[in-house]
């Protein structure tokens, strides 16, 4: 045989028992493939580290813990309150506060009519209230000189320690069948008066809801009637103020009753 060939190709019995060449080349697939099947192992491992290190920085460490909390819509007490009553825990991740327990602190408090709280990122946590307003009151106990203030929700928030003069005071009268429902239709009332007519007005009563009556500072009665276009009534109060007349009926604003006596 030819030495000189024997170093270019080797044999091998095939399975029919003849003898082939085998390319030593042959062999560098399977070695290029079992370094891609490694590379691909050492990624999936590094991205889940990536992962799991993420994880824990948003959910669980300090880096994106709560650093600041703003209170907008509110101002002095009651933004002390409202930062108090809300107990947001500083340092803790963002990703896993529960802003509908701080909504819910929030909410208790009287003052607060509605409530929103927003994570704004990288630290901050945002509480937006929306706080009661006063639009009348009503007398406290007998004998009592405190009055409960009342928003046009007919919701009783806070005590004054005197009847504030720009407010009208929410009165039914005795023996009033339904005295909620009344009620309720003095505060939604005294709500539609812009501020300006609400400080001439001195009470408002209402023994159902169909029969609201303004009594002025001045002494004139007005009868506003039902609840149905409160604030066609509240412009046309408004106007109506400067005219001559001790009583006005406008509980239908398009035909408009009044009388000197």
């Amino acid at each position: 045989m030819n030495s000189g060939n024997r170093g270019d190709t080797a044999t091998r019995p095939t399975r029919s028992g003849s003898v082939g060449p085998t390319s030593k080349a042959g062999m560098a697939p399977k070695a290029g493939g079992r370094m891609s099947s490694t590379r691909l192992r050492v990624g999936a491992v590094l991205l889940v580290l990536v992962v799991v290190i993420a994880a824990w920085v948003v959910g669980f460490s300090s880096v994106f813990g709560v650093g600041t909390v703003q209170v907008t819509g509110v101002s002095g007490e009651l933004a002390t309150a409202v930062r108090t009553g809300a107990a947001v825990p500083n340092g803790f991740p963002l990703a896993r506060l529960d802003t509908a327990a701080i909504a819910a602190r929030v909410g208790a408090i009287e003052q607060v009519r509605s409530v929103r709280v927003e994570k704004a990122y990288p630290t901050t946590v945002r509480i937006v209230v929306q706080p009661r307003v006063a639009v009348g009151y009503r007398a406290a106990a007998s004998g009592s000189p405190t009055v409960r203030l009342v928003d046009s929700a007919n919701v009783g928030f806070e005590n004054a320690p005197s009847a504030p003069g720009r407010l009208p005071e929410l009165t039914m009268p005795a023996g009033t069948a339904t005295p909620a429902a009344g009620a309720a239709a003095t505060a939604t009332v005294a709500g539609a008066l812009t501020p300006g007519v609400a400080r001439q007005v001195a009470r408002i009563s209402a023994a159902t809801t169909e029969s609201v009556t303004l009594t002025l500072r001045d002494g004139r009665t007005v009868f506003w009637g039902g609840l149905d276009r409160n604030g066609d009534k509240a412009k046309l109060l408004t106007a109506l103020l400067g005219q001559p007349g001790q009583y006005f009926d406008i509980s239908d604003p398009d035909a408009v009753v009044s009388r000197s006596g």
